[in-house]
């Protein structure tokens, strides 16, 4: 009997290979706004919403300002932006953690007055 001096790890290699492209090319990524922008951490959240329609992130600093898909607006100028979403947009929201609770309310209530429902919170885990 022949012994076998070394093992073949090319079929393995080849296997996890496709096995991670398979991963890669199915997984759905969100792009994180590049603001810098200290959001809360939470233990246990739910995964987000995979369906296909217009979505935009609506991003406060901790100074305050606010920002529309990286571009930065004033209150009123964001009320009028949003005041253009369809009802089925989807908006993520990305607020500091050490800004004033007041403007993530003001966000808040202004989509909710739009009738715009599926709005999601950007959280970090702990």
């Amino acid at each position: 009997m022949k012994k076998i001096d070394s093992l073949n790890l090319i079929p393995f290699i080849d296997i996890m290979l496709v096995l991670l492209v398979i991963v890669l090319t199915s997984a759905s990524f969100v792009v994180r706004s590049y603001i810098q922008v200290d959001v809360p951490r939470l233990e246990d959240t739910q995964g987000q919403s995979t369906h296909k329609k217009e979505s935009h992130t609506i991003t406060i600093d901790k100074q305050g300002h606010f920002f529309l898909d990286n571009k930065p607006l004033s209150l009123n100028e964001l009320k009028a932006q949003v005041g253009q979403f369809d009802k089925n947009t989807q908006v993520i929201i990305y607020s500091d953690r050490q800004s004033n609770l007041e403007f993530f309310l003001e966000v808040t209530t202004m989509l909710r007055d739009k009738g715009i429902d599926d709005v999601y919170v950007s959280t970090e885990h702990k």
